[in-house]
């Protein structure tokens, strides 16, 4: 019997989606590769991999440029591929490529890339965007395979990083529909985080960074909370938490809003809302809409990046304008005026992500890029690249 191919996954600090890709990733990988994931050591990531007996290489690395912390990772990654003969590495996210596709060079192993979001800052001088670019395109050009997570991305990096379309593959994200089931969550989640039980809950699951747009729906809500009995939830951590919370002081709105931090099961926190909302300012394909659309969640959220590829306006959810806090509350208001849309669209939503969005069709893609570049034969049945789901 041959032995497994040899894969290394390598990722930057995550607290939230890539973290959850690279564990459904992995987890429907490991029967067929050999694989190990190697990640920021001391994380939330690496216990949760080594939990479900997934081999791990703890690196140094941080989510900002560090030289001396880069170089290391470098030093660890380019070793690590030479003594254990890795066949294939994949990196994840921009800062993780970036240390580890010139590591996989050195040590003469082909490398593929997932792009999850946007290089792209708009709060940038546009020199700084374009050295971006140019480094990107340099490293394309040893990148055996690029994978992008929607056809938005996968426009930006053709026309904006000028890179050939022959290297780029869209494989949309997906997800396991049996871990965001309503009848396997029996804790009432209102009650542990102290929302008042007749409250309807407005929640949203994002980094707290600028390209997730949270302040417009702090501004949203402004409009709101004096009409309807409502409660807003925010999941998850970053650097604007201590601005985001001094907004809502300010505008005399802390009864409204709840703060839980990091959740470990996300699906906790989805049990705890009515309606789902995201109000990016840029995205790739967001999980947390897929995963809010598969507990049954009714979604507004803003039409950037691949967001419009999971929603069919008006029929699964609705899209906004990014930046927009009126047509945001206009959106929730309409959602809160009518609860038999709301049903309408939980309905819709869960079997819009079973139909195009499930975990092993993103899993068997990944399968065929890597014995395509392993060139062996693949033991799965071939599928088509899916350009678009309608």
């Amino acid at each position: 019997m041959n032995p497994k191919p040899k894969l290394l996954q390598i990722v930057r600090p995550t607290e939230g989606g890539i973290g959850r890709h690279i564990i459904t990733l992995v987890s429907g990988l490991k029967e067929e590769f050999d694989v190990t994931v190697a990640c920021p050591q001391k994380s939330s990531l690496e216990d949760k991999l080594l939990s479900e007996n997934i081999k791990t290489l703890p690196l140094p690395l941080a989510g900002e440029v560090s030289l001396k912390r880069d170089y290391t990772s470098f030093n660890i990654l380019r070793n690590f591929m030479r003594k254990e003969r890795i066949h294939l590495a994949h990196a994840h996210g921009a800062k993780a490529a970036l240390i580890a596709r010139p590591a996989a060079l050195w040590a003469g192993v082909p490398s593929v890339y997932t792009v999850h979001n946007s290089i792209f800052n708009e709060n940038w001088p546009a020199w700084k965007n374009n050295i971006a670019a140019a480094v990107e395109y340099v490293l394309s050009w040893s990148t055996d395979c690029i994978l992008a997570v929607s056809n938005a991305l996968c426009e930006e990096i053709k026309y904006r990083q000028k890179i050939s379309p022959s290297k780029i593959k869209v494989i949309h994200n997906g997800i396991l529909l049996s871990n965001f089931n309503k009848c396997n969550i029996q804790y009432n989640f209102k009650e542990k985080w102290n929302i008042p039980p007749n409250r309807t809950v407005v929640g949203t699951v994002a980094r707290m960074a600028p390209q997730k747009g949270l302040s417009v729906l702090i501004k949203a809500a402004e409009q709101l909370i004096d009409k309807y009995d409502i409660h807003f939830l925010i999941v998850g951590d970053g650097p604007l938490r201590d601005k985001l919370e001094e907004e809502i002081r300010l505008s005399s709105m802390d009864d409204y809003f709840t703060f839980t931090g990091v959740v470990d099961n996300i699906a906790q926190a989805y049990a705890a809302m009515d309606i789902f909302v995201l109000p990016s300012i840029t995205e790739g394909l967001p999980l947390t809409i897929l995963e809010a659309m598969a507990f049954s969640l009714p979604v507004v959220a803003t039409s950037v990046g691949g967001v419009p590829e999971i929603i069919k306006h008006g029929e699964c959810g609705f899209l906004v304008p990014p930046d927009n806090h009126k047509e945001l509350a206009s959106k929730i208001a309409y959602l809160l005026d009518c609860p038999s849309i709301r049903d309408e669209l939980r309905n819709r939503g869960r079997q819009r992500v079973s139909d195009k969005f499930d975990a092993q069709k993103m899993i068997q893609k990944t399968i065929n890029i890597y014995y395509h570049l392993l060139k062996e034969p693949n033991p799965r049945t071939n599928l088509e690249y899916e350009a678009n789901p309608q």
